[in-house]
Parts: C-alpha cells; structure tokens; sequence
C-alpha cells in the first residue's frame, strides 16, 4: 500500500495534470463530474511511462537518447482506450517524419575530415586511433548517400503503418472506402519512407488504392519555413554555443584523443568543442544506421554526453518547437497544414466518401509546429529553451526520427464524430479543449478549435 502511495504521489506531479486541473478548476463547477471523468482519463493517458521520469533518468535508461532528434523511433508500448460505445473507427489523417536517416551536409563528413588529418599529421593517441577506426566505419555508410534513407528508417515506417491498420482495422477494411490519398516532400528519406508505409498497408489490405502525388508546392505545404527563420536559425545556434561554452570542458577529451594541445589543435584543424560537436553528432548516427560502434559511450563521460544533448535540445525546441522567444513564427508555419487536416477531414466525414485516409510525409521541420498550432500537451508545449526545456521538453521522445501525429476518426450510428489524436502512438491531449472522454473529442471541438488557432497566427 505504501508503494502504491508513493508512486501516485509521483505520478500526479507531472506537468500534463497540472494544465489540465488548472482547466477542470475554470470551468462551470455544475459540470464537475463530467471534468473528473474526464481528469481521470487523460491523467491516465499523461502520468505513466516516460512522464514520470527525469530527463537524466531516461538518458541513462537507455543511453541512445542522447542522440537527440537524430535517435530512432522507440515505441513503447501502452494500454489504448476504448472507444466510447458505438462508435467505429472509419478515417485517419496522419503525418510522419522520415524514418532515420544519415547525417545531412557537412555533418555527414566533418567527423570525418577531422580524424583523417590528425591521422595524417600523426597527433592521434591510441584511443583517438580507435576512435578514427570507428568513425570511419561510420563514414564509409554516408559515402554519397549523405541524408538517405537506412533501413532502419524503412523498416521503422513498416512497423507503425502495421501497428496503425492493428489499431484502425475497421478503417483498412471498410468496403465502402478504399482510397487512401498521399502527399510527401520531395526528399527521398521522405518518399522512401511513404513507399515502405503504404507497402505495409497494401501488404495487410490488397484491397486499398493508393495516390501519390509531391513536389514543391508539398513541401512547402509539409514543411513550410518559419517567419524571420534567418534571425531564429541564429539564436538557436548562440543558444547551443552558449551552453557548451558554460558547461563543458574539452580538455580531458582532447588529451584522451589528441597528443597537442588545445590551442595547437585549433590552429591544425578545428576548435576543440567543435571537434567534440561533430563526433558526438556521429556518434549518434550509429543507432540509425545499426552499426555496432558505441562512440557516444566509449569516448564521452556521461557528463560531457548530457551537456552535448542539453545543447542540442534547447536549439531544437528554438529552431522548431512552441517556445517562449519564437514558437508564434514556429506554429505560423503550419497554418496551411492545420487546414489541411481539417478540409480533407470535412471531406472524408461525407457518408459518400470512399476516403480511407490521407498520409503526409515530411520533416521534423513540418510536424513541430504543427503540434505547436494544434497545442497538443506535451510537444506543443511552450516555456523557456534554456532553463525549463531540459527537464520538460526531450527531443529524443517528441522529435525522433519518424515522428508521427494520428488522428483517428470514429462514427456511431447517429452520426456523431469523435477524434482520437495519438503523437508517436501514445493519445494526445489538446490545451483547453474538453473532451467528449477521455482522449476523445468531438469533430466539432476540435476543428474549430484548430481553425481558431490557425487564424490566429494569420495576420502574424
């Protein structure tokens, strides 16, 4: 009994709770017990799992975390709730992040580049030697596919698209609606990733029929640019710099790997912390390329490995989350796609509908502010990126590699619509919304809700 106690105790003080009892206390208090059904639910959805649990805790968990937006898709299961009775599923609108992938740019190469000349100027110690052995494990897989596809990434996209048919059967096998309409970036990651979701699909129901279509107008509607994004790239970038000036200190890796000094290896090749930078962002593309290096772990004390991920999280949340300095040029990014979700929503609801669904494929760039529009609790969340974002905003769960919003849609027979939004298959709760119960809302709720707030930011 005691046990019980104190895990309720840990799990009440979560921030999800807290929103939502400061939004049960300013409603109608006639209507209370509807709210504490509701309460009841969502905190069910909101104070298990990785919410109750720091940020050190879960790095340590599992210590791929540290690879920030760069770590795999990690489903972990959890119990689902059941629909309200009489209500069948019969319509997804979705979007997905490109499954993981290879460094992009000069990331894909700089790691590189670096050992190769301090290889060749003799300046390696034996364990910097190794560590050249293992980054060039890592290279030779990003010769010109910088940016691609792994398989992990196709295999990733495979898995949830498995899992979403398991989840909205009745959607997949409803005679009456076989379309499914599809739009992707043009990025190859991205149509990659739509072949091996719609492959699965197609594989568990034959019977479906699929349209694609991209281009550049898809991306700008997927993955559109924020506003004044030169001035919040910037910030982001002093942000991160910032912190790794203040917290870490590069010297012990430095003569762990290097035989000179700080200041000679600067002039040779680069800043030392710039140096750790790149080989620690490769480091975290092991995991999605499943090579067996362990770069991360070998080479860096936990310590250094947190700070680097602290860094990288807080610039992140500045170059695409809600946050306190920029999320409104953040979310004004995503008012065509919140419109999106809803006109082709409006469309499918039509009892003369063969749509099945609409799948969207893009960027951590596009479902960031989108979540950020629609205010989802959680990774719509907006505070401070430097003193708060560490211990409540964690890339590595809410902007992983595929990264996926689902909206589920349910019928009953009086024709009453319900939403079931999950953000990386675990249900979702929208900031100040009441629901119908528990993770289910109303069509007409919620679709004015995410017309309001597209609205909103028009005129920004």
């Amino acid at each position: 009994m005691k046990r019980l106690i104190e895990l309720s105790a840990a799990l009440v003080f979560t921030r999800p709770f807290f929103y939502l009892c400061e939004y049960i206390i300013s409603q109608d208090m006639n209507r209370f017990s509807h709210f504490t059904a509701t309460a009841l639910a969502v905190f069910g959805l909101f104070s298990t799992g990785l919410y109750a649990q720091s940020t050190l805790d879960l790095l340590k968990e599992n210590p791929e975390r540290l690879a920030s937006v760069h770590h795999s898709y990690e489903y972990i299961p959890q119990t689902e709730t059941a629909a309200p009775k009489g209500f069948k599923p019969f319509y997804v609108s979705h979007y997905g992040r490109h499954g993981s992938r290879r460094m992009i740019g000069s990331t894909a190469t700089l790691s590189y580049d670096y050992m190769r000349k301090a290889d060749s100027l003799g300046i390696l110690t034996p364990l910097g030697r190794e560590l050249f052995a293992d980054v060039i494990r890592i290279h030779e897989d990003h010769i010109d596919m910088d940016g691609e596809l792994s398989s992990r990434g196709g295999r990733e996209h495979r898995e949830i698209a498995g899992r979403l048919y398991n989840r909205a059967k009745p959607v997949f096998t409803n005679k009456k609606r076989d379309f499914v309409d599809v739009q992707s970036s043009i990025v190859p990651r991205c149509l990659i990733s739509m072949a091996n979701f719609t492959a699965e699909l197609d594989d568990r129901s034959p019977r479906l029929h699929f349209s694609y279509i991209t281009g550049t107008k898809y991306i700008n509607l997927l993955s559109n640019n924020c506003k004044d994004s030169k001035d919040v790239r910037r910030y982001a970038r002093h942000v991160q710099d910032s912190i790794l000036t203040a917290e870490i200190n590069p010297d012990r890796f430095i003569k762990a790997i290097f035989t000179v000094s700080a200041d000679s290896l600067t002039n040779a090749i680069a800043a030392p912390r710039k140096i750790m930078e790149q080989i620690f962002y490769y480091g975290g593309a092991a995991q999605c390329l499943e090579i067996p290096v362990d770069i991360i772990g070998k080479y860096f004390t936990f310590e250094e490995a947190v700070t680097e991920y602290k860094a990288h999280n807080a610039r992140s949340y500045i170059n695409m989350g809600n946050s306190a300095r920029y999320g409104d040029n953040m979310v004004w990014a995503a008012r065509d796609l919140v419109r999106d979700f809803v006109s082709r929503a409006d469309d499918a609801i039509s009892k003369d509908s063969d749509k099945a669904a609409d799948l969207r494929f893009g960027h951590d760039t596009g479902i960031m502010p989108l979540v950020g529009l629609m205010d989802i609790v959680g990774p719509g969340d907006r505070m401070d990126e430097t003193s708060t974002a560490f211990d409540k905003w964690q890339s590595f769960r809410y902007l992983s590699m595929a990264s996926n919003l689902q909206l589920i849609f349910y019928r009953n027979s009086k024709n009453e619509i319900l939403v079931r939004t999950l953000y990386n298959e675990k249900e979702a709760a929208f900031r100040g919304l009441q629901s119908y119960s528990g993770p289910y809302y109303r069509w007409q709720d919620l679709r004015a809700h995410l017309l309001t707030r597209a609205e909103k930011y028009d005129n920004l």
